[in-house]
C-alpha cells in the first residue's frame, strides 16, 4: 500500500506559495516544439486561464478564510476526519493549520519568512496527499523548458474536459540504482509527465494525473471568492483507491481574517525565508542501498519510490514511501540516514526542500 508511511515538506507548502503560477507558465511558453506552435500555445493559454482563475493568492483577491473538511481513508485505524483552516492577506501573509486526531500541522508566511511547527517529528504521507490536493495551483507549474505533449478532449467526471499532456513536471528527482557508485542527481526529471484536465466551460482544473507511481487529483464543483474560484469537492486517489476527500466548508472574504501580528511565526517554529525558486539540492555523498542476502534468495527486485525533504541540514527527513517492494524500502531507509546533501538555498540561506527518490534494484 503506497499509505504506508515509514514516516514528511510538508509538501513544502507553507502558505501554498505555489500558487503564484504565471511564472511557470511563462518559462512553459518559451521552448515549442518544431511545427507545435499552436499546441503548445493551446496548452499555455487554457493552463493559464486555470491558473487565473484559482490562484486565490493574487495581490486582487483580498483578505480570506477557507476552512475544508478532509477525510482520510485506507489508514489501518479507519477512516480519520479533520479539519484544514487557511487565512491569508495575498500576497505576502498567509496561516495555515492542519487538525486531524493525533496530528496537528501550522504553517505560514510572514514578512518574507515561511514557518512550520508540528506536534510529530515526521509527516504521514496522507498529510502529504492532502497539502498536494489543497494546493490546486501547484499542479498548473512545469519545470523550465517543459512544454506541452498532446492535447485531447476527454469526459472527466461527466464534464467534456480539454487535457493537456505536459512534461517534464517542477518535482525535483533522484533516481538511482542499486550497486552504482556514481552520485545521482537531484533535479526535475526529463520523462516526468502530468495530464491536466480543464473543464471546457468554465475553464477550471478537473484532474491532474502524473502516472500509476503517484497520486491523482480530481476536482469537483466550485465556490465563489469574488471573480476566483476554487473547487468544492477534491479528492485524491492512490490508482482506484480513495485515499483523501476533502469538502470546502467555508471560502468567504474577511478583511478581520488576522491582524498583521497574527500572522506571526508560532512560538518555537522552523523558519526559513520564503522563496520561489530556490537553488535546487545537490547529494553530496551517498551510501549505496546494495541488496541484502534476504532479498536475493527471494528475487526481489523494482524500484523503490518515496518523498523525503532534504532539510537545512542537509539529511533525509520525512521520507515516506509510495511505491514499496517487500524488504527493499527498508534497504533504502537504511541507506538514506547517510546520503549528506548541500541543502537548497535562498539567496544563499538553507531552505528545506522535498523530492523523490527512485531507487531501483535490478534482477
Amino acid at each position: 500500500m503506497r499509505s504506508r508511511t515509514v514516516v514528511g515538506p510538508s509538501a513544502l507548502r507553507p502558505a501554498w506559495p505555489t500558487l503564484v503560477v504565471l511564472a511557470g507558465i511563462a518559462v512553459l511558453s518559451a521552448a515549442p516544439a518544431p511545427g507545435a506552435g499552436d499546441e503548445q500555445q493551446r496548452g499555455v493559454a487554457l493552463i493559464a486561464r486555470a491558473a487565473q482563475l484559482e490562484n486565490l493568492l493574487a495581490p486582487d483577491t483580498g483578505r480570506f478564510r477557507l476552512r475544508v473538511h478532509v477525510k482520510l481513508f485506507g489508514l489501518v485505524d479507519g477512516t480519520r476526519e479533520g479539519e484544514v483552516l487557511f487565512l491569508a492577506a495575498p500576497p505576502s501573509q498567509s496561516f495555515e493549520v492542519v487538525r486531524f486526531p493525533g496530528y496537528m500541522e501550522m504553517t505560514g508566511l510572514t514578512d518574507g519568512q515561511a514557518w512550520r511547527k508540528r506536534n510529530v517529528i515526521d509527516k504521514p504521507f496522507r498529510f502529504h496527499e492532502v497539502s498536494q490536493l489543497l494546493d490546486v495551483a501547484s499542479h498548473l507549474r512545469l519545470a523550465p523548458g517543459g512544454t506541452v505533449r498532446s492535447i485531447s478532449q476527454q469526459t472527466v467526471g461527466g464534464r467534456p474536459a480539454s487535457c493537456v499532456e505536459t512534461g517534464p513536471t517542477a518535482a525535483l528527482w533522484q533516481r538511482d540504482i542499486a550497486g552504482r557508485a556514481k552520485v545521482p542527481e537531484v533535479g526535475p526529471w526529463k520523462d516526468s509527465r502530468a495530464t491536466l484536465c480543464f473543464d471546457a466551460d468554465t475553464g477550471a482544473l478537473l484532474s491532474a494525473d502524473y502516472g500509476k507511481e503517484l497520486p491523482r487529483f480530481e476536482y469537483e464543483g466550485q465556490v465563489a471568492l469574488g471573480a476566483k474560484a476554487y473547487p468544492k469537492t477534491m479528492r485524491c486517489f492512490e490508482g482506484k483507491e480513495l485515499a483523501v476527500e476533502a469538502t470546502v466548508v467555508e471560502l468567504v472574504a474577511d478583511s478581520g481574517a488576522q491582524t498583521e501580528d497574527g500572522f506571526a511565526a508560532a512560538a518555537g517554529a522552523d523558519r526559513w525565508p520564503a522563496c520561489e525558486t530556490p537553488v535546487p539540492p545537490s547529494l553530496v555523498t551517498k551510501k549505496d542501498a546494495g541488496v541484502d542476502t534476504y532479498a536475493k534468495a527471494r528475487r526481489k527486485f523494482g524500484t523503490v519510490i518515496a518523498l523525503a525533504e532534504v532539510g537545512t541540514d542537509g539529511l533525509i527527513h520525512d521520507l515516506a514511501f509510495i511505491q514499496a517492494h517487500g524488504v527493499l524500502h527498508d534497504n533504502v531507509k537504511k541507506a538514506s540516514k547517510e546520503w549528506k546533501y548541500a541543502p537548497a538555498t535562498c539567496n544563499g540561506v538553507p531552505v528545506p526542500s522535498e523530492i523523490y527518490i527512485a531507487y531501483t534494484f535490478m534482477p
